[in-house]
């Protein structure tokens, strides 16, 4: 338990000074970036004296220290400016909150489906390495995971809402089949038409993100399979189903969720192309339009959103790899 306690406490503070550079990062990124941001603001026609006054109105006359403290106190009272772009002069609180909602919804439930369809088909794929079942599941998650995240959505785009039109074409709610969108009234017709159209996005990002973990896990899996203790346990008259679940699985998850931690941010990076592809209302599409239209208040909290949720992965993943491998000091 003091092992425990002194891990989680050097953990902490990791991740404070970890938070404090992503911050300090953040700040000064979008102040080093080509473009004005005032110019979105101000008319075609618009002199210079309207323009010093905006600067002045957001403070980006300040010296950089002083635009540095007001970011800080910003950053930790969630008050990160006005939308200048995407939502013109709402709060960029209240023009993220849905959008994260959506994500999240689509983040996490894919990031879960595709762990455990990916460590499914692994496993199935290493007891039986060398068969011709080996062969097809590798050779489906290579298919997958070499193929660009938008090439995929953009097939089940064309196929399934495009040629035999059986989902919407784009959104994230508001169309059932037989219902339409006007009379779509009760909570339940709601959760309906949401899951309705998650159904293509989900699909897509699911088995790109599945596909790594399943070529992860069918490696490790296969090499802890030749392990010493392996064999042990074989001669001590362990059931097949016993060996794996109670003695090859645990270690062979360790690569798994190191890659998971490693590669959130790719997973954000591929939920930004599925979301572009079928126009699901989400961060990634949010980020898109934000560039598109030089909203830098809402991608420096867009940007500082992604970069935590990455720290708050890996420290999640250390923690699940310190009771997994308990060779691990803590």
């Amino acid at each position: 338990m003091v092992n425990m306690r002194a891990f989680l406490a050097r953990k902490t503070v990791y991740v404070l000074i970890t938070f404090v550079i992503i911050i300090t990062f953040n700040f000064f990124l979008f102040r080093i970036m080509p473009g004005d941001p005032t110019r979105v603001l101000v008319p075609k026609t618009g002199d210079q004296e309207l323009i010093d006054a905006i600067k002045a109105h957001f403070g980006l006359d300040l010296p950089l220290w002083e635009q540095y403290l007001i970011y800080l106190k910003q950053t930790f009272t969630l008050d990160w400016g006005i939308s200048t772009g995407v939502r013109k002069y709402a709060d960029v609180t209240d023009v993220m909150a849905p959008a994260v909602m959506n994500t999240v919804v689509l983040l996490g439930t894919g990031t879960v489906l595709a762990i455990l369809l990916g460590v499914s088909v692994g496993k199935f794929a290493a007891w039986r390495r060398g068969t011709a079942s080996d062969a097809v599941a590798m050779s489906a998650s290579l298919t997958f995971y070499s193929m660009p995240t938008f090439l995929f959505a953009l097939f089940l785009l064309m196929i399934f809402a495009g040629w035999l039109k059986w989902f919407p074409i784009k959104g994230s709610e508001g169309w059932l089949p037989f219902v339409g969108q006007a009379d779509i009234d009760t909570l339940g017709e709601k959760l309906l038409s949401r899951m309705y159209h998650l159904v293509l996005p989900l699909t897509a990002f699911t088995l790109e993100i599945m596909a790594e973990f399943a070529l992860i896990m069918r490696n490790s899996l296969t090499d802890v399979l030749t392990e010493d203790y392996i064999v042990t346990a074989r001669a001590k008259g362990l059931s097949n189903k016993e060996i794996l679940n109670n003695h090859a699985m645990r270690n062979a998850l360790l690569p798994v969720v190191t890659v998971m931690a490693i590669s959130i941010g790719w997973v954000l990076g591929g939920t930004i192309m599925v979301e572009m592809v079928f126009s699901y209302d989400g961060l990634g599409l949010m980020t898109w339009d934000a560039v598109l239209e030089q909203d830098y208040s809402l991608l420096q909290a867009l940007f500082l959103l992604m970069a935590v949720a990455v720290l708050i992965a890996n420290v999640i993943a250390d923690i699940i790899y310190v009771y997994l491998d308990p060779r691990v000091k803590l």
